[in-house]
């Protein structure tokens, strides 16, 4: 790959969220069984849906939070 490759593992059922910091990075998840579209009421309610208002602030609070950090209490 000619770069650093990082891989991380969490248990099933855990809330997360991914922002490539790099131009052209690739995200690969991998789930256990078949394909299942995302429901509805598996996103996080927190969360703004896409293009809503919020969603700037919070793509831009990803780019910049550590490994720990909450955006919201939740």
């Amino acid at each position: 790959m000619g770069e650093t490759c990082t891989v991380l593992e969490m248990a099933a059922g855990t809330w997360h969220a991914v922002l490539s910091l790099d131009t052209g990075g690739i995200i690969f998840e991998v789930k256990h069984g078949g394909y299942q579209p995302v429901a509805a009421d598996d996103y996080a309610h927190w969360a703004p849906a896409e293009g809503e208002p919020g969603t700037t602030e919070l793509m831009a609070w990803y780019a910049q939070a550590q490994v720990g950090d909450s955006a919201f209490a939740v």
